[in-house]
């Protein structure tokens, strides 16, 4: 039976919003409706001998934006979630170049190659990451075969930063891959039949047109690097506190849902004005090749 016998003439107008509705259903259900908590909760005190306040405060917020720890540990997240970012791209783009070029059998191998982090736990590859960088580890024990000295590379950011810039490089790789692919040929060629040499065709020509697939691919690193915590509480140490093990802290440990609920919305924050920086900056057309 066609929906027009269902639902009378105007059914194209509703067949669409049928489609929809399982998918709507689902998003507010397990995204909408638990982040509106997590919103409200976020504005409650809490006290040790009382539990959670049902009164509204902002107490919570002023508490973060006037504390100078909790401002550091702010700072130190969006600083992770950058430098992730920064290192995936510089790693990730010659990549993606080369799988352009690649044969079909190479290309094969370096998307295996790329995406086999993914295929690993990531408890397993973070202490796969504390062998390689710990004491007696094999970096440790190549510097100490050359003479150099050695020791534990763990406990700081630069050791974050290698961690997550090797599981998180497959979104960077594939994002980029995926926006190179786009591009004509033929505009590539015509720069070149114009006289321009190869580095005026890649600055001029291939990076301006790749710039949708880089910004998406810092935009899911971001997201992910900052918000990730298993990485940063084993590589980091107990003394590098980010937000996501502010937020782990205070619900598990010291069971302050309120302020685990402010942890939360601060990153949110963090995230999705990142997100308003990249949607302004592909709508402002920056990414554009200007012909002269």
């Amino acid at each position: 039976m066609r929906w027009t016998n269902i639902l009378g003439t105007n059914s194209k107008a509703f067949v669409p919003l049928l489609l929809l509705l399982p998918g709507v259903l689902l998003f507010a259900s397990f995204f909408i409706f638990p982040m509106a908590v997590l919103i409200e909760n976020s504005f409650h005190g809490y006290s040790r001998l009382t539990g959670v306040d049902p009164g509204f405060t902002l107490n919570n917020y002023i508490q973060i934006l006037s504390d100078p720890y909790y401002l550091e540990i702010c700072g130190r997240t969006l600083k992770l979630g950058l430098m992730t970012s920064v290192v995936t791209l510089v790693i990730g783009y010659p990549i993606a170049l080369y799988l352009g070029v690649a044969s079909a059998r190479q290309r094969a191998w370096i998307i295996l190659l790329v995406l086999s982090p993914l295929l690993v736990s990531v408890i397993v590859r973070t202490f796969g990451w504390l062998i390689l960088l710990g004491s007696n580890g094999l970096l440790d024990n190549l510097f100490k075969a050359v003479g150099l000295e050695g020791g534990s590379m763990l406990h700081n950011e630069a050791a974050v930063v290698a961690g997550l810039a090797n599981v998180l490089l497959p979104f960077m790789v594939l994002s980029i891959s995926t926006s190179l692919q786009g591009i004509d040929p033929a505009v590539p060629l015509a720069a070149s039949s114009l006289g321009a040499s190869p580095w005026r065709v890649f600055a001029s020509v291939t990076v301006p047109l790749s710039l949708p697939g880089v910004l998406s691919g810092l935009l899911i690193v971001f997201s992910l690097a900052s918000s990730s915590f298993v990485t940063p509480a084993l590589l980091g140490g107990a003394n590098y506190k980010v937000l996501s093990s502010m937020i782990y802290e205070q619900s598990l440990v010291l069971q302050n849902w309120p302020l685990s609920a402010t942890f939360a919305v601060t990153l949110m924050f963090i995230v999705f004005t990142v997100l308003a920086l990249q949607r302004r900056a592909l709508e402002g057309g920056k990414y554009k090749v200007v012909f002269h």
